[in-house]
Protein backbone atom coordinates (compact mmCIF):
# COMPACT_ATOMS: atom_id res chain seq x y z
CA UNK A 1 0.00 0.00 0.00
CA UNK A 2 1.21 3.48 -0.17
CA UNK A 3 -0.19 7.25 1.19
CA UNK A 4 -0.64 9.92 -1.45
CA UNK A 5 2.91 10.39 -2.75
CA UNK A 6 2.10 12.19 -6.32
CA UNK A 7 4.47 15.10 -4.73
CA UNK A 8 7.35 12.81 -3.88
CA UNK A 9 7.51 10.73 -7.19
CA UNK A 10 7.77 14.81 -9.10
CA UNK A 11 10.37 15.60 -6.11
CA UNK A 12 12.54 11.90 -7.03
CA UNK A 13 12.25 12.66 -10.87
CA UNK A 14 13.18 15.68 -10.38
CA UNK A 15 16.06 14.79 -8.12
CA UNK A 16 17.05 12.25 -10.87
CA UNK A 17 16.87 14.89 -13.88
CA UNK A 18 19.39 17.40 -11.54
CA UNK A 19 21.50 14.49 -11.43
CA UNK A 20 21.70 13.84 -15.00
CA UNK A 21 22.60 17.32 -15.74
CA UNK A 22 25.57 17.70 -13.65
CA UNK A 23 26.25 14.57 -15.28
CA UNK A 24 26.42 15.90 -18.16
CA UNK A 25 27.95 18.93 -16.95
CA UNK A 26 30.79 17.20 -16.15
CA UNK A 27 30.95 15.70 -19.35
CA UNK A 28 31.13 18.67 -21.43
CA UNK A 29 33.38 20.64 -19.10
CA UNK A 30 35.82 17.49 -19.10
CA UNK A 31 35.73 17.55 -23.30
CA UNK A 32 35.28 21.14 -24.08
CA UNK A 33 32.96 22.45 -26.45
CA UNK A 34 32.24 22.09 -30.50
CA UNK A 35 30.01 24.55 -32.23
CA UNK A 36 27.56 21.47 -32.71
CA UNK A 37 27.58 21.21 -28.73
CA UNK A 38 26.69 24.84 -28.37
CA UNK A 39 23.78 24.77 -30.66
CA UNK A 40 22.52 21.67 -28.87
CA UNK A 41 22.40 23.27 -25.50
CA UNK A 42 21.26 26.30 -27.19
CA UNK A 43 18.14 24.55 -28.26
CA UNK A 44 17.99 22.95 -24.50
CA UNK A 45 17.53 26.53 -23.12
CA UNK A 46 14.91 27.54 -25.77
CA UNK A 47 13.15 24.30 -24.70
CA UNK A 48 13.45 24.80 -21.48
CA UNK A 49 12.53 28.22 -21.51
CA UNK A 50 9.37 26.82 -23.41
CA UNK A 51 8.97 24.48 -20.08
CA UNK A 52 9.13 27.27 -17.96
CA UNK A 53 6.23 28.85 -19.93
CA UNK A 54 4.03 25.85 -20.50
CA UNK A 55 4.09 25.42 -16.31
CA UNK A 56 3.72 28.90 -15.27
CA UNK A 57 0.51 29.14 -17.62
CA UNK A 58 -0.58 25.57 -16.21
CA UNK A 59 0.01 26.57 -12.24
CA UNK A 60 -1.59 30.22 -13.10
CA UNK A 61 -4.80 27.80 -14.34
CA UNK A 62 -4.40 25.62 -11.30
CA UNK A 63 -4.70 28.88 -8.82
CA UNK A 64 -7.15 30.18 -10.53
CA UNK A 65 -9.11 26.39 -10.99
CA UNK A 66 -8.05 26.55 -6.91
CA UNK A 67 -10.35 29.84 -6.33
CA UNK A 68 -13.17 28.71 -8.36
CA UNK A 69 -13.32 25.35 -6.58
CA UNK A 70 -12.76 27.37 -2.90
CA UNK A 71 -15.62 29.69 -3.58
CA UNK A 72 -17.69 26.73 -5.15
CA UNK A 73 -16.68 25.00 -1.48
CA UNK A 74 -17.66 27.20 0.60
CA UNK A 75 -19.86 30.57 -0.95
CA UNK A 76 -22.45 27.72 -2.60
CA UNK A 77 -21.98 24.52 -0.17
CA UNK A 78 -21.35 25.37 3.66
CA UNK A 79 -22.81 28.85 3.38
CA UNK A 80 -25.95 27.19 3.72
CA UNK A 81 -25.03 26.34 7.58
CA UNK A 82 -24.44 30.20 8.52
CA UNK A 83 -26.39 33.42 8.88
CA UNK A 84 -24.29 36.13 7.31
CA UNK A 85 -22.03 33.80 6.16
CA UNK A 86 -19.52 36.24 4.58
CA UNK A 87 -19.77 39.11 7.11
CA UNK A 88 -17.21 39.82 10.00
CA UNK A 89 -19.62 38.21 12.65
CA UNK A 90 -21.65 35.07 11.09
CA UNK A 91 -23.49 32.33 12.84
CA UNK A 92 -24.26 29.32 12.65
CA UNK A 93 -28.00 28.02 11.98
CA UNK A 94 -27.24 25.35 15.04
CA UNK A 95 -25.73 24.56 18.55
CA UNK A 96 -22.36 22.48 19.30
CA UNK A 97 -19.43 22.48 21.45
CA UNK A 98 -18.71 26.34 22.24
CA UNK A 99 -14.91 26.08 21.57
CA UNK A 100 -15.71 24.16 18.57
CA UNK A 101 -18.34 26.73 17.38
CA UNK A 102 -15.92 29.83 18.12
CA UNK A 103 -13.29 27.62 16.06
CA UNK A 104 -15.73 27.54 13.30
CA UNK A 105 -16.89 31.39 13.30
CA UNK A 106 -13.29 32.25 13.15
CA UNK A 107 -12.32 30.20 10.15
CA UNK A 108 -15.42 31.33 8.13
CA UNK A 109 -14.12 34.92 9.14
CA UNK A 110 -10.22 33.96 8.10
CA UNK A 111 -11.49 32.43 4.80
CA UNK A 112 -13.97 35.24 4.07
CA UNK A 113 -10.48 37.48 3.83
CA UNK A 114 -8.37 34.88 1.90
CA UNK A 115 -10.91 34.13 -0.53
CA UNK A 116 -11.17 38.10 -1.22
CA UNK A 117 -7.19 38.00 -1.21
CA UNK A 118 -7.03 35.13 -3.81
CA UNK A 119 -9.48 36.64 -5.99
CA UNK A 120 -7.81 39.90 -6.16
CA UNK A 121 -4.59 38.28 -6.52
CA UNK A 122 -5.51 36.15 -9.68
CA UNK A 123 -7.10 39.52 -11.31
CA UNK A 124 -4.09 40.34 -12.77
CA UNK A 125 -2.06 36.95 -12.35
CA UNK A 126 0.85 36.42 -14.73
CA UNK A 127 4.37 34.88 -15.08
CA UNK A 128 6.17 37.43 -12.76
CA UNK A 129 3.96 37.71 -9.80
CA UNK A 130 3.44 33.66 -9.43
CA UNK A 131 4.62 32.91 -6.23
CA UNK A 132 2.48 35.75 -4.35
CA UNK A 133 -0.75 34.32 -5.31
CA UNK A 134 0.28 30.48 -4.60
CA UNK A 135 1.18 31.39 -1.26
CA UNK A 136 -2.30 32.71 -0.67
CA UNK A 137 -4.18 30.00 -2.36
CA UNK A 138 -1.68 27.22 -0.76
CA UNK A 139 -2.16 29.15 3.11
CA UNK A 140 -6.39 29.51 1.50
CA UNK A 141 -6.66 25.82 0.56
CA UNK A 142 -5.14 24.75 4.05
CA UNK A 143 -7.42 26.69 6.31
CA UNK A 144 -10.29 25.76 4.38
CA UNK A 145 -9.61 21.85 4.40
CA UNK A 146 -9.34 22.66 8.66
CA UNK A 147 -12.63 24.67 8.83
CA UNK A 148 -14.36 21.96 6.39
CA UNK A 149 -12.97 19.19 9.04
CA UNK A 150 -14.25 21.27 12.31
CA UNK A 151 -17.57 21.93 10.51
CA UNK A 152 -17.99 17.65 9.41
CA UNK A 153 -17.40 17.18 12.84
CA UNK A 154 -19.70 19.40 14.57
CA UNK A 155 -22.50 18.34 12.07
CA UNK A 156 -22.13 14.42 12.40
CA UNK A 157 -23.04 14.87 15.83
CA UNK A 158 -26.45 16.87 15.09
CA UNK A 159 -29.71 14.66 15.45
CA UNK A 160 -32.61 15.69 13.15
CA UNK A 161 -35.28 17.90 15.61
CA UNK A 162 -38.00 19.89 14.84
CA UNK A 163 -35.29 22.98 13.98
CA UNK A 164 -33.39 20.79 11.87
CA UNK A 165 -35.07 17.78 9.54
CA UNK A 166 -33.69 15.18 8.63
CA UNK A 167 -33.46 16.11 4.85
CA UNK A 168 -31.41 19.53 5.80
CA UNK A 169 -29.00 17.37 7.68
CA UNK A 170 -28.61 14.95 5.06
CA UNK A 171 -27.74 17.77 2.42
CA UNK A 172 -25.06 19.47 5.09
CA UNK A 173 -23.68 16.01 5.04
CA UNK A 174 -23.81 15.43 1.33
CA UNK A 175 -21.95 18.99 0.66
CA UNK A 176 -19.23 19.11 3.22
CA UNK A 177 -18.24 15.45 2.04
CA UNK A 178 -18.53 17.22 -1.85
CA UNK A 179 -16.68 20.19 -0.12
CA UNK A 180 -13.57 18.17 1.54
CA UNK A 181 -13.29 15.75 -1.85
CA UNK A 182 -13.01 19.08 -4.32
CA UNK A 183 -10.81 20.80 -1.71
CA UNK A 184 -8.38 17.51 -1.22
CA UNK A 185 -8.05 17.81 -4.81
CA UNK A 186 -7.36 21.43 -5.25
CA UNK A 187 -4.68 21.07 -3.03
CA UNK A 188 -3.16 17.86 -4.56
CA UNK A 189 -3.13 19.92 -8.22
CA UNK A 190 -1.68 22.82 -6.78
CA UNK A 191 1.24 21.01 -5.07
CA UNK A 192 1.74 18.74 -8.67
CA UNK A 193 1.76 21.93 -10.79
CA UNK A 194 3.76 23.94 -8.07
CA UNK A 195 6.50 20.72 -8.04
CA UNK A 196 6.56 21.11 -12.07
CA UNK A 197 6.61 24.96 -12.05
CA UNK A 198 9.74 24.93 -9.46
CA UNK A 199 11.49 21.58 -11.57
CA UNK A 200 10.94 23.81 -14.66
CA UNK A 201 12.08 26.84 -13.28
CA UNK A 202 15.62 25.16 -12.10
CA UNK A 203 16.15 23.13 -15.62
CA UNK A 204 15.93 26.43 -16.64
CA UNK A 205 18.87 27.58 -14.28
CA UNK A 206 20.74 24.50 -15.43
CA UNK A 207 20.60 24.90 -18.57
CA UNK A 208 21.54 28.23 -18.99
CA UNK A 209 24.67 27.50 -16.67
CA UNK A 210 25.63 24.13 -19.03
CA UNK A 211 25.31 26.63 -22.07
CA UNK A 212 27.56 29.33 -19.93
CA UNK A 213 30.02 26.76 -19.67
CA UNK A 214 30.32 24.93 -22.79
CA UNK A 215 30.61 29.04 -24.46
CA UNK A 216 33.76 29.88 -21.80
CA UNK A 217 35.24 26.89 -21.37
CA UNK A 218 36.13 24.94 -18.01
CA UNK A 219 39.09 25.19 -15.14
CA UNK A 220 40.45 22.87 -12.77
CA UNK A 221 38.71 24.10 -10.35
CA UNK A 222 35.18 24.02 -12.23
CA UNK A 223 35.73 20.74 -12.68
CA UNK A 224 36.44 19.87 -9.31
CA UNK A 225 33.11 21.96 -8.50
CA UNK A 226 30.97 19.94 -10.72
CA UNK A 227 32.14 16.63 -9.33
CA UNK A 228 30.99 18.27 -6.37
CA UNK A 229 27.70 19.27 -7.88
CA UNK A 230 27.32 15.65 -9.19
CA UNK A 231 27.73 14.27 -5.12
CA UNK A 232 25.22 16.83 -4.01
CA UNK A 233 22.75 15.35 -6.80
CA UNK A 234 23.51 12.05 -5.72
CA UNK A 235 22.51 13.60 -2.25
CA UNK A 236 19.49 14.82 -3.63
CA UNK A 237 18.19 11.75 -5.02
CA UNK A 238 19.19 9.31 -1.82
CA UNK A 239 16.87 11.61 0.54
CA UNK A 240 14.03 11.92 -2.47
CA UNK A 241 14.42 7.81 -2.44
CA UNK A 242 14.09 7.85 1.21
CA UNK A 243 10.94 10.23 1.73
CA UNK A 244 9.22 8.39 -1.23
CA UNK A 245 10.08 5.04 0.67
CA UNK A 246 8.64 6.39 3.54
CA UNK A 247 5.19 6.43 2.08
CA UNK A 248 5.10 2.77 0.60
CA UNK A 249 3.61 0.65 3.29
CA UNK A 250 5.56 -3.09 3.46
CA UNK A 251 4.57 -6.06 5.17
CA UNK A 252 7.44 -7.33 6.70
CA UNK A 253 6.53 -10.66 6.28
CA UNK A 254 5.29 -13.16 2.98
CA UNK A 255 1.46 -14.23 3.19
CA UNK A 256 -2.01 -13.96 2.40
CA UNK A 257 -4.22 -10.62 3.20
CA UNK A 258 -6.54 -11.96 5.47
CA UNK A 259 -8.74 -8.55 5.71
CA UNK A 260 -8.64 -5.17 4.77
CA UNK A 261 -10.04 -2.66 6.62
CA UNK A 262 -8.63 1.02 4.50
CA UNK A 263 -10.14 2.61 1.25
CA UNK A 264 -8.35 4.34 -1.36
CA UNK A 265 -8.60 8.03 -0.93
CA UNK A 266 -9.62 7.00 3.23
CA UNK A 267 -7.78 8.78 6.16
CA UNK A 268 -6.34 6.46 8.54
CA UNK A 269 -5.82 7.46 12.21
CA UNK A 270 -2.36 6.37 13.53
CA UNK A 271 -2.58 3.06 15.72
CA UNK A 272 -5.58 1.58 13.37
CA UNK A 273 -5.22 -1.45 11.54
CA UNK A 274 -5.02 -0.92 7.80
CA UNK A 275 -5.11 -4.53 6.54
CA UNK A 276 -4.31 -8.16 8.36
CA UNK A 277 -1.85 -10.71 6.70
CA UNK A 278 -1.21 -14.70 7.55
CA UNK A 279 2.19 -16.05 6.94
CA UNK A 280 1.94 -18.58 4.80
CA UNK A 281 3.53 -21.04 7.71
CA UNK A 282 6.80 -19.97 8.49
CA UNK A 283 5.97 -19.16 11.72
CA UNK A 284 8.56 -18.62 15.11
CA UNK A 285 8.19 -19.89 18.58
CA UNK A 286 8.46 -17.27 21.54
CA UNK A 287 9.13 -18.74 25.15
CA UNK A 288 9.98 -16.36 27.61
CA UNK A 289 13.03 -18.51 29.54
CA UNK A 290 13.70 -17.31 33.86
CA UNK A 291 17.01 -16.01 34.44
CA UNK A 292 18.71 -19.54 36.35
CA UNK A 293 18.34 -20.99 33.01
CA UNK A 294 18.78 -18.84 30.22
CA UNK A 295 23.09 -18.47 30.19
CA UNK A 296 22.89 -22.48 29.17
CA UNK A 297 20.57 -21.14 25.72
CA UNK A 298 22.46 -19.66 23.14
CA UNK A 299 21.62 -19.32 19.19
CA UNK A 300 22.01 -22.50 17.14
CA UNK A 301 20.70 -24.71 19.98
CA UNK A 302 18.28 -27.19 18.36
CA UNK A 303 14.83 -28.22 20.39
CA UNK A 304 12.45 -30.74 20.12
CA UNK A 305 8.94 -29.20 19.69
CA UNK A 306 5.62 -30.46 20.37
CA UNK A 307 2.25 -28.61 19.81
CA UNK A 308 -1.24 -29.50 21.78
CA UNK A 309 -2.78 -29.38 19.08
CA UNK A 310 -1.26 -32.38 17.66
CA UNK A 311 -0.25 -34.03 21.38
CA UNK A 312 3.15 -35.10 23.04
CA UNK A 313 3.90 -37.98 19.87
CA UNK A 314 4.56 -35.51 17.44
CA UNK A 315 7.36 -33.94 17.08
CA UNK A 316 8.72 -30.66 15.34
CA UNK A 317 12.64 -29.38 15.24
CA UNK A 318 13.14 -25.59 15.67
CA UNK A 319 16.24 -23.95 16.31
CA UNK A 320 16.89 -20.81 18.63
CA UNK A 321 17.28 -18.11 16.62
CA UNK A 322 17.04 -14.88 19.08
CA UNK A 323 17.63 -14.12 22.70
CA UNK A 324 15.95 -10.55 24.13
CA UNK A 325 19.35 -9.04 25.84
CA UNK A 326 16.82 -6.91 28.31
CA UNK A 327 14.80 -8.89 30.71
CA UNK A 328 10.50 -9.18 30.61
CA UNK A 329 8.86 -9.09 34.16
CA UNK A 330 6.07 -11.77 34.04
CA UNK A 331 4.88 -11.48 37.21
CA UNK A 332 7.52 -9.49 38.41
CA UNK A 333 9.69 -12.45 38.15
CA UNK A 334 12.63 -11.48 35.37
CA UNK A 335 12.67 -13.89 32.13
CA UNK A 336 14.41 -13.43 28.79
CA UNK A 337 12.41 -13.62 25.60
CA UNK A 338 13.64 -16.30 23.52
CA UNK A 339 12.55 -16.92 19.42
CA UNK A 340 12.84 -20.27 18.10
CA UNK A 341 12.43 -21.14 14.13
CA UNK A 342 10.91 -24.35 12.51
CA UNK A 343 12.97 -26.13 10.71
CA UNK A 344 10.86 -27.37 8.01
CA UNK A 345 10.42 -24.13 5.39
CA UNK A 346 7.08 -24.70 5.36
CA UNK A 347 3.99 -27.75 7.49
CA UNK A 348 0.39 -26.52 6.98
CA UNK A 349 0.00 -28.06 10.55
CA UNK A 350 1.11 -25.48 11.82
CA UNK A 351 -1.19 -22.94 13.19
CA UNK A 352 -0.89 -19.38 14.35
CA UNK A 353 -1.44 -18.58 18.55
CA UNK A 354 -1.06 -22.55 18.87
CA UNK A 355 0.95 -23.61 21.85
CA UNK A 356 4.09 -24.55 21.95
CA UNK A 357 6.05 -27.45 24.32
CA UNK A 358 9.97 -27.25 24.47
CA UNK A 359 12.96 -29.29 24.95
CA UNK A 360 16.01 -27.06 24.41
CA UNK A 361 19.33 -29.12 23.78
CA UNK A 362 22.35 -27.11 25.25
CA UNK A 363 24.80 -29.29 25.88
CA UNK A 364 26.07 -32.94 24.61
CA UNK A 365 28.55 -35.11 25.87
CA UNK A 366 28.99 -38.75 25.37
CA UNK A 367 31.15 -41.82 27.27
CA UNK A 368 30.95 -39.73 30.46
CA UNK A 369 30.29 -40.93 33.83
CA UNK A 370 27.17 -39.61 35.54
CA UNK A 371 25.00 -40.74 39.20
CA UNK A 372 22.04 -39.91 40.21
CA UNK A 373 21.66 -35.89 41.05
CA UNK A 374 20.15 -36.77 44.28
CA UNK A 375 23.29 -38.98 45.46
CA UNK A 376 25.74 -35.19 45.54
CA UNK A 377 25.55 -33.63 48.64
CA UNK A 378 27.54 -30.04 49.33
CA UNK A 379 29.99 -29.57 52.30
CA UNK A 380 31.06 -25.93 52.52
CA UNK A 381 30.95 -25.29 49.22
CA UNK A 382 32.45 -29.03 48.08
CA UNK A 383 30.57 -31.73 46.58
CA UNK A 384 30.99 -35.37 47.82
CA UNK A 385 29.05 -38.70 47.57
CA UNK A 386 29.40 -41.56 49.79
CA UNK A 387 31.42 -44.92 48.29
CA UNK A 388 30.05 -48.15 49.48
CA UNK A 389 33.30 -49.91 50.64
CA UNK A 390 34.19 -53.00 48.77
CA UNK A 391 34.58 -55.85 51.03
CA UNK A 392 32.02 -54.56 53.52
CA UNK A 393 28.78 -52.96 52.13
CA UNK A 394 27.44 -51.82 55.65
CA UNK A 395 30.90 -49.35 55.38
CA UNK A 396 30.63 -46.00 53.62
CA UNK A 397 33.59 -43.74 52.93
CA UNK A 398 32.83 -39.65 51.84
CA UNK A 399 34.76 -39.22 48.28
CA UNK A 400 35.09 -35.66 46.98
CA UNK A 401 33.95 -35.51 43.33
CA UNK A 402 34.22 -32.25 40.51
CA UNK A 403 30.39 -32.23 38.56
CA UNK A 404 30.06 -31.27 35.12
CA UNK A 405 26.88 -31.04 32.95
CA UNK A 406 23.30 -31.68 34.88
CA UNK A 407 21.01 -33.87 32.18
CA UNK A 408 17.69 -33.27 32.15
CA UNK A 409 16.64 -36.92 33.30
CA UNK A 410 17.97 -36.01 37.10
CA UNK A 411 21.66 -37.62 36.32
CA UNK A 412 24.77 -35.38 36.54
CA UNK A 413 28.43 -35.70 35.52
CA UNK A 414 31.44 -36.49 37.37
CA UNK A 415 34.32 -34.98 36.18
CA UNK A 416 36.83 -36.47 38.64
CA UNK A 417 36.45 -38.53 41.99
CA UNK A 418 34.89 -41.86 40.77
CA UNK A 419 35.56 -44.20 38.11
CA UNK A 420 33.12 -46.95 36.09
CA UNK A 421 31.91 -49.67 38.73
CA UNK A 422 32.01 -47.98 41.64
CA UNK A 423 29.27 -48.08 44.12
CA UNK A 424 28.00 -44.92 45.91
CA UNK A 425 24.72 -44.06 48.33
CA UNK A 426 21.78 -43.07 46.27
CA UNK A 427 21.05 -41.17 48.90
CA UNK A 428 24.11 -39.74 51.58
CA UNK A 429 21.39 -39.59 54.05
CA UNK A 430 20.67 -43.05 54.63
Amino acid sequence: MSLSNADLVAALEQAKAGLKIAQANLSVLEGGSTPEQIAVNESQVEKAKNDLLNSQIALINTIKDAYTKSDDAIRNYTDLMFNSPRSQNPTLLFQTDFQLQNDILLERVLIENLLSSLNDSITNLNNSNINPSLKIAVDTLTMIQTFLQNLAYAVNKLSANSSISQTTLTLWKTNISNSRTSTDLSMSNLSIAKSTYESAVASLNISNSQLTLIKTGATKNQIKAQVATIEQAKANVDAAVARLSKSMITSPIDGVISNINAKIGQTIQPGNIALSIISYGKYDIESFIPEADIAKVKIGDIATTTLDAYGSDTFFQTEVIKIDPAETLIENVPTYKVTLKFSASSDSRIKSGMTANLDILTSTKNNVLTVPSRSVYNVNGNKFVKLVDSTDQTKFTEIKVMTGTRGVDGYVEIVSGLKDGDKILASPNI
